[in-house]
């Protein structure tokens, strides 16, 4: 089963992460480096998941996670960062998954590594 997933980070550390947990022959992967190119995508790509990098420019984590909501109502999104994010109780709290990644390569998978490996594997749930 083909899966499309929209990946919204100018941070090389998620879009690798991403990128290393999602089979390229089996899923397609659409990278936006601004909330602004996200927007975009959603709007015109169908999707089966948006993972969103709370920190990238061009719109506050919340007010980017509210307009792909209503962008793309059906569509799973998950919120990551590098660091803890001052509105994750919020965007948590309209439903969408929040995961705060480490900020450098470490030797243990990080559970939301693992977390999207599960999803790569056998397509969302």
């Amino acid at each position: 089963m083909s899966m499309h997933v929209i990946v919204c980070s100018n941070n090389s550390v998620v879009v690798d992460a991403v990128s290393r947990a999602f089979d390229h022959n089996r899923h397609r992967l659409t990278v936006c480096e601004s909330g602004l190119e996200v927007l975009g995508a959603v709007g015109v790509v169908a999707s089966d998941l948006v993972i969103l990098d709370l920190e990238t420019p061009g719109r506050s984590g919340l007010l980017l996670v509210s307009a792909v909501k209503e962008l793309a109502p059906g569509v799973p999104i998950v919120a990551v960062s590098t660091k803890p994010a001052p509105d994750a109780r919020a965007v948590s709290q309209k439903g969408v998954a929040v995961a705060v990644l480490p900020s450098g390569h470490e030797a243990a998978p990080h559970p939301f590594l693992t977390a999207l490996a599960r999803i790569g594997r056998s397509g969302p749930a």
